[in-house]
């Protein structure tokens, strides 16, 4: 099973990175066929299925009122005080872009919550980016190595499922990684600071010149390129900017200060929008229409991802892929395990995704470091450190999905532009961390 697992993961990947297929029937298909060559019934498979579409139903809930909710407000005006203000603020200066980007996205993470982080940021970046003729995937990057450090926080995630597996205090794990976070703050300003160089040698900038230009026209797909004049005067809403901010920061608000599912929040707040800014059910069912087929495209590939899910976890295979990570260690590096699980975390965290990487296959590690002398604590912390690094570019993640939806790039381009990028980030983490004696080398 384990055999059938990587199997199946690497064809999906490689034909998602490929364009092969679309990812529906990729998420479909592929692990469906794969649970009948381990031997399960359609039945049980069915019941694998129901237990992954049960993981991924309220994130495509999410995707879907909250695209259409921060798509009506982009086509209404309200970023465009803000884009412009920035624009003639940083005029040519990607730099300052790019470094801005990074510290809202460090703030928006403070909550903890990826998903949040994404809704806030990408929405009010991105008409920045592609005003400034600035690469979306750009944007998606930065937030994704903010995202990375950010999460080493207690109510991040990884910390606490790393507390449970050490049998650790979650505070007194977080205590030692906060001379991290902020070397890690440092190294993510820089990291953005050469990003915006970058994208400034590509031509960036007010006038569309060079490549960055025409690869900004591809990866530009957002509803004010594709609407018509007469939608676009039809959603003008200059009167209303103060009233629709107002509501965004409520929306915002319930996101980061109350326990409401977040799919609720914008339940209500694209309610209260449409009531407010279009007053007859025909106006309001043509604002939705406008953004039906990004706002359904992406909840589609999220409930299908559940069955990748379901199988994977359900069948076993996560943890006979597990245990197949550990036995292809050679002896004569078992000393140095806890190395060499931080240093391929990345690649390992995308394939295992959270739940499976920290319960499955840490637990599994750490025994087998044992057996080599390698301290528990120091197997936990290198493999914390590496993986926080790959949360934004798992493939069977939603979190990814609702990245590629709201910065309007194929999932394909947020693999081969993020993930060796954030990969050598993780690296750097890691020698760090060495350095600060969170683990031993």
């Amino acid at each position: 099973m384990g055999v059938v697992g990587f199997a199946m993961i690497v064809i999906i990947v490689a034909a998602l990175i490929r364009s092969k297929s679309n990812p529906v029937p990729l998420f479909v298909i592929v692990p469906v066929i794969a649970a009948l060559i381990c031997g399960f019934t359609p039945a049980q498979i069915f019941e694998f299925v129901k237990a992954g579409v049960g993981k991924t139903w309220s994130t495509a809930v999410l995707f879907i009122f909250s695209i259409v909710y921060f798509s009506m407000m982009g086509d209404m005006g309200l970023f465009d005080p803000m884009v412009n203000w920035l624009v003639k603020k940083a005029g040519s200066n990607i730099v300052m872009v790019t470094v801005a980007t990074s510290l809202i996205a460090v703030i928006s993470h403070l909550d903890g919550a990826l998903a949040s982080t994404l809704l806030i940021t990408i929405p009010a970046m991105l008409p920045i980016y592609k005003k400034l003729h600035m690469r979306p995937v750009v944007l998606v990057c930065i937030i994704g190595a903010a995202m990375s450090i950010m999460n080493l926080l207690p109510w991040g995630g990884p910390v606490a499922r790393t507390g449970v597996v050490l049998n650790a205090d979650v505070n007194v794990l977080w205590q030692e990684l906060i001379p991290l976070q902020g070397v890690g703050l440092v190294i993510l300003v820089a990291f953005a600071a050469y990003m915006g160089v970058m994208e400034k040698r590509r031509g960036a900038g007010l006038v569309p010149t060079g490549k960055a230009a025409e690869l900004s026209e591809e990866n530009s797909n957002s509803s004010d390129d594709s609407l018509s004049d007469a939608d676009k005067e039809f959603m003008a809403r200059p009167k209303m900017i103060w009233f629709n901010g107002l509501l965004t920061l409520f929306v915002i608000g319930l996101l980061c200060f109350t326990k409401i599912p977040m799919y609720a929040a914008f339940m209500f707040g694209l309610a209260i929008a449409l009531i407010a800014n279009f007053h007859s059910a025909a106006d309001q069912a043509r604002a939705i229409k406008m953004h039906a087929a990004t706002a359904l495209t992406m909840p589609m590939i999220l409930l299908a991802s559940g069955v990748f899910l379901g199988v994977l976890s359900k069948t076993g295979m996560m943890k006979e892929m597990a245990k197949m990570l550990i036995v292809l260690v050679p002896t004569a590096l078992g000393g140095h395990l806890q190395d060499i699980f931080g240093i391929f975390a990345v690649p390992i965290g995308m394939m295992l995704g959270t739940d499976s990487y920290f319960f499955g296959l840490l637990p599994l590690a750490i025994g087998v470091g044992q057996q080599f002398g390698v301290d528990p604590h120091d197997m936990a912390m290198a493999m914390l450190i590496g993986k926080n690094y790959g949360v934004l570019v798992t493939p069977h993640a939603a979190t990814t999905f609702l990245a590629c939806g709201l910065a309007g790039i194929e999932i394909k381009e947020l693999l081969k532009f993020c993930a060796p990028r954030l990969w050598v980030l993780s690296w750097i983490s890691l020698l760090c961390g060495a350095l600060l004696g969170l683990f031993h080398i």
